[in-house]
């Protein structure tokens, strides 16, 4: 009877996050804008458009074709990672079914369905629910590959490898230890094992060869890109890479620190016993402090991965942000399952996997009604109060792309702060370097030129790696001009991931 419980439980988490998959009330923000931006440029003028974004390309490639078949709604667009995401699903319920057994399998389907994560992401317009499903099938391809070493399942291995590299860069970090891993085992494995490690070390220098021809894109988006809205990862940024799977980019307000403590500790505690605890009779169980074999390699990836990720991240002086660890995601989806089923009885596997499914699909229910970005809201303020062609300063050009989906990116003359270009696609090319090299006296100067006598208008915010550059321009705006702005919209912090101001300059008289 308890296996059955068990298995209802799954059942619904599956059913509610299938569901939720593909529900957000939101609009797009700056990062899913962009996106579909690229996306919407010719395949030939991907490389191009991307060298001034810092991503590699599949994804967009992929979403360009999506979108000419399924539309340009928001729903329709945001439907390519939905689909991702539950074609995870049952991959993920197959690789770890052939790999660690059948409850194992019904833990990490159940805690995978559920999880908030995995659901903000697949209504996400990125690349991140390709990531997990590709990352997956890359758990899957190497237990196919140690279950029957061959020539065929090393290819398989490396065609999941190389179109992991063309999906996002923190593959890199993740292949350090699993290669380590690998080259191990080939070296001091024994029978078959040996030559599985072997196979997957070639598998993984095929991978790279593949992304040889991304290279020259590769090396310029690492000198000139990067991510300068962010600093050097401190510490305290492991703790934000775990806690990243146990809540979504949707969450903030302050409120909700509680909730976000007591769901980091039930992760703690589940991947502790994933990683340590055999189960040896009803009432018992074993810890092992150098883990259970089966989870050994598990955690070492996990680890290795966040551990390389730090290190040159920090090396680098880039971002360092949870969402990065969806190539790792799918490797703590096993340890959790292996946790739960670590626990001495079924009644107490089925209580554990209710609680952990009743915390993550309230996170989730919460996050499909939180907004993401407050351009709708601007927008639809611009359309009732502002005349067509007015000119309309966007500070800093990273509210641009989300802002012009939803204003109309022809129905404004649409100006951003730091280079004076439309804001429809943020150019991140020494992004740093241009905006400490661009004067807001000038700046603003050229603003009141180009306004002329009639109302302009300043879309700003805080931050952005930049802190009071745009406020200061707001006042600099305003000297330079003579006149004193009118407050049309007010920023909602914890109301929106991406808060905006609007302010209204008066035309002179």
């Amino acid at each position: 009877m308890a296996t059955g419980v068990f298995l209802a439980v799954v059942a619904l988490d599956v059913v509610v996050g299938v569901y939720y998959r593909f529900k957000t009330t939101s609009k797009m923000w700056l990062d899913e804008a962009q996106s579909v931006n690229i996306a919407s440029e010719p395949l030939r003028h991907l490389p191009a458009a991307l060298k001034r974004d810092g991503a590699p390309p599949l994804y967009y490639a992929l979403l360009h074709l999506w979108m000419g078949a399924a539309g340009h709604s928001d729903f329709a667009i945001r439907s390519l990672s939905g689909l991702f995401a539950v074609a995870t699903l049952p991959l993920m319920w197959w690789v770890v079914r052939r790999g660690f057994g059948r409850i194992e399998a019904y833990a990490a389907l159940g805690f995978l369905a559920a999880s908030p994560f995995a659901v903000y992401y697949a209504t996400e317009t990125r690349m991140y629910s390709l990531v997990v499903f590709l990352a997956t099938a890359g758990i899957g391809a190497i237990i196919a590959l140690f279950d029957r070493p061959s020539v065929p399942r090393a290819l398989l291995l490396a065609l999941v490898a190389a179109l992991l590299l063309y999906t996002h860069y923190w593959t890199l970090y993740l292949l350090v230890p699993v290669g380590c891993w690998l080259l191990w085992v080939a070296v001091r494995g024994d029978g078959g094992r040996r030559r599985s490690g072997a196979y997957g070390v070639g598998a993984l220098v095929l991978s790279g060869i593949a992304f040889l021809p991304w290279i020259p894109v590769f090396l310029y988006q690492r000198a000139h890109t990067g991510t300068p809205w962010a600093s050097a990862p401190t510490l305290a940024s492991a703790y934000g890479w775990l806690a990243g799977f146990i809540v979504n980019q949707n969450i903030q307000s302050k409120d909700l620190s509680l909730h976000l403590e007591i769901g980091l500790m039930c992760l703690v505690f589940l991947l502790v016993f994933g990683v340590a605890a055999t189960p040896l009779a009803r009432d018992r169980m074993e810890f092992r402090l150098t883990g259970q074999p089966r989870a050994r390699a598990l955690a070492f990836v996990a680890l290795g991965t966040l551990a390389v990720g730090w290190v040159a991240s920090r090396a680098a002086s880039t971002a360092f942000q949870p969402r990065y660890s969806s190539v790792v995601f799918p490797v703590i989806v096993v340890l959790v399952a292996l946790g739960i089923v670590a626990l001495p009885t079924r009644w107490v596997q089925v209580a554990a996997l209710v609680i952990a499914s009743v915390a993550a699909l309230w996170t989730v229910h919460w996050g499909a009604q939180a907004q993401r970005t407050q351009a709708g809201k601007v927008a639809k303020v611009l359309h009732i109060e502002v005349a067509d062609k007015s000119l309309v300063v966007v500070c800093p050009d990273q509210l641009g792309p989300s802002l012009l989906r939803y204003a109309g990116s022809t129905r404004y003359r649409f100006v951003g702060f730091p280079r004076f270009e439309s804001p429809a696609l943020v150019n991140w090319v020494d992004y740093t370097k241009v905006v400490r090299h661009t004067s807001l006296e000038a700046f603003a100067r050229r603003v009141t030129a180009a306004s002329g006598q009639k109302p302009f208008y300043l879309v700003w915010s805080k931050g952005y790696g930049f802190h009071l550059v745009c406020e200061n321009l707001r006042d600099e705006l305003t000297k330079v001009s003579g006149r004193t702005p009118s407050v049309v919209v007010v920023a909602r912090k914890y109301v929106y991931y991406q808060s905006m101001n609007l302010l209204s300059y008066p035309p002179t008289r």
